[in-house]
């Protein structure tokens, strides 16, 4: 079996689409590298790269045995830091994936402090509020909100997120402000339609739970644009707090039926099980728990 420095070179290749760019990453000759992955083809009787003259193409196999060979170096790092009685050093390409709307404004203006901290880690983040498959997908940790499907991942919880009904006092003048759940089955709601149940809107109030099947004409299935389309007057939203900013203080939107909050829905964040979690992957989880804790003095 090759060494750890031919499946490292491999990884960056495969990462890099150039044995030059390896060479120089890691301090060695072009021909060096290139004898790495000639190694490792002729050890496993595999063809790993496509070469031309400008790119470099991984194939099928360099694409199957790219997952294997990271956990292999996770493990080879975690068993180095045992060894040495120390964390090994986060490094390497993290794949991480974020709901769209919360990665933007939660994590995403957060980001350089990781980087700065973890400078060895190359982060690969996808932006989607559809549920990537993580195994498939090569994505190492997950940020979901709402109720969790069941799964073989493991999952951490970050709290729940909360939300407003609000809409603009342009709307408000011309179709009236709904003081009771009831009344909004008489507007026009904006709903979010990655949930299967999209209409149903649930309140908690001092008097209990209540459910109410909003109608609506336009579903959408990005929390930033049912925003948009609220401050457009098309009608009341549900909208996570986190997109309003200081639309409420400056009166451009409204916070409708404070005796009746809408219920919060949890987050998680969401990993495959492995026997060794890379050290860049429980990086970016105590990264994203630090996101999460309520600031001194908050209260959520």
């Amino acid at each position: 079996m090759q060494g750890l420095s031919a499946y490292t070179a491999f990884a960056r290749a495969y990462e890099l689409r150039s044995f030059s760019a390896v060479a120089r990453e890691m301090g060695l000759t072009q021909s060096t590298v290139s004898k790495h992955i000639a190694a490792l083809e002729s050890e496993l009787k595999v063809q790993l790269f496509a070469r031309t003259t400008r790119k470099l193409n991984p194939t099928q196999d360099a694409a199957r045995l790219y997952e294997g060979v990271l956990q292999l170096l996770d493990a080879a790092d975690a068993v180095q830091a045992a060894v040495g009685g120390q964390r090994a050093e986060p490094s390497g390409l993290l794949r991480i994936s974020l709901p769209d709307s919360y990665g933007r404004a939660m994590v995403l203006p957060r980001l350089a402090v990781f980087m700065k901290q973890h400078p060895k880690v190359r982060l690969d983040v996808r932006l989607s509020d559809q549920a990537v498959n993580l195994v498939e997908d090569g994505v190492e940790v997950a940020v979901r909100i709402g109720d969790l499907a069941s799964s073989t991942l493991v999952a951490r919880s970050m709290g729940a997120i909360e939300h407003l009904i609000v809409a603009t006092p342009e709307y408000l003048a011309a179709h009236g402000e709904p003081r009771h759940p009831t009344d909004l089955l008489h507007h026009n709601c904006i709903v979010y339609t990655g949930f299967a149940k999209a209409n149903r809107w649930v309140f908690d109030s001092e008097h209990g739970r209540q459910t109410i099947e909003v109608p609506s004409t336009l579903g959408m299935n990005s929390a930033d644009a049912m925003y948009d389309a609220a401050r457009a007057h098309l009608g009341i939203a549900r909208v996570p707090s986190w997109v309003v900013g200081d639309d409420l203080r400056h009166g451009r939107v409204k916070s409708l039926l404070p005796d009746d909050w809408p219920t919060s829905l949890p987050i998680h964040i969401v990993y495959p099980q492995t026997r060794v979690l890379s050290s860049r992957a429980r990086a970016f989880i105590d990264f994203l728990l630090e996101i999460a804790a309520p600031a001194p003095g908050r209260t959520v």
